[in-house]
């Protein structure tokens, strides 16, 4: 199965009949999208599986990388069958709830919100920050995304076929090869690239975080965060931030906002083949010319048996 991929509509074997499969995941959003059409038969008496809303899919390679459910059907068109599919974050974003969590560890606040929904983990760190929040009628997504936020950032959020995986950015590197022919040696697929683009800003960059806090139309500076090397080099560039003090800790909140903005601004795409067994997905890392960048978001492809990637690259500082 190293050469090929199966796609299973309720555990019935499709691949035969699918044409345009795609899928795409960032990590700004939880849930991956798949999309497919299916021919349909104009022969009396052949038969083919039409999967239907509510069926579960899964694409296998030399593993299952991908589960998901059909949220969308459209059967007009005389001669095939398109189907829109997400994984199971797609719940996580549909879905809300209103929680209250007193002191509670992090790690055992999203690990009962899952409980709740009956969500398998793959895998998340145990992370300790105490979380005092309340969360009134927030999706499950946004509300684990903001205990992530209050552990200092910097984690990927994403569901695999076991359940939801939680993992810092640049922890999981993606190693993309393939065979040019089938008796050569295995190469880099980023060597190979194509359809590059390229470019790079400072114009939202921020280096200088100030957080302050309100009460009584009276407003207190709680910390400033600066990058000094950042400032010597581009200008002081301030972003003022204003935070509930009984919910959110300053410098917390400091440090992950410097983290996000005190970048420059950088558009790095570019087309490649992968082997068929192998799956590169938003949130993991990668090395071009030996600088290591993030993976914001994939567009996946398969025709004509060759795995075609769209990658959307951001360099991790």
């Amino acid at each position: 199965m190293n050469d090929t991929f199966r796609l299973l509509a309720d555990g019935i074997d499709i691949t035969g009949i699918v044409g345009g499969l795609t899928w795409q995941n960032t990590i700004d959003e939880l849930a991956t999208k798949m999309n497919f059409d299916t021919a349909k038969s104009d022969t009396q008496y052949v038969n083919t599986y039409e999967p239907k809303i509510g069926s579960i899919i899964n694409l296998f390679t030399n593993i299952e990388i991908f589960r998901g459910i059909v949220i969308a059907v459209d059967n007009g068109d005389e001669k095939r069958n398109k189907y829109t599919v997400t994984d199971f974050g797609w719940y996580l974003n549909k879905s809300k709830e209103t929680y209250q969590f007193n002191n509670m560890p992090a790690y055992k606040a999203i690990n009962k919100v899952c409980a709740d929904f009956n969500i398998p983990i793959d895998s998340i760190p145990e992370l300790g920050t105490e979380i005092q929040q309340i969360y009134a009628d927030k999706t499950v997504s946004d509300i684990i995304s903001d205990i992530l936020s209050l552990c200092g950032g910097g984690y990927n959020l994403d569901v695999t076929p076991k359940g939801l995986r939680i993992y810092k950015y640049g922890e999981i590197y993606a190693y993309p090869e393939f065979r040019i022919t089938p008796n050569t040696p295995l190469t880099y697929s980023p060597a190979l690239r194509g359809g590059v683009s390229h470019s790079a800003s400072i114009e939202d960059m921020k280096n200088s975080i100030k957080v302050i806090t309100e009460a009584d139309k009276v407003f207190t500076v709680r910390t400033v965060l600066q990058d000094a090397d950042s400032i010597t080099k581009f200008g002081m560039l301030q972003e003022v931030v204003k935070i509930d003090p009984e919910k959110e800790n300053a410098q917390v909140v400091a440090q992950s906002k410097l983290a996000e903005l005190n970048r420059q601004k950088e558009s790095f795409s570019f087309d490649m083949i992968e082997a068929m067994d192998s799956y590169t997905r938003a949130g993991m890392a990668m090395d071009v010319d030996g600088t290591p960048y993030l993976i914001e978001g994939t567009s996946h492809s398969i025709t004509n048996g060759i795995h075609h990637v769209k990658v959307d690259l951001r360099r991790l500082e």
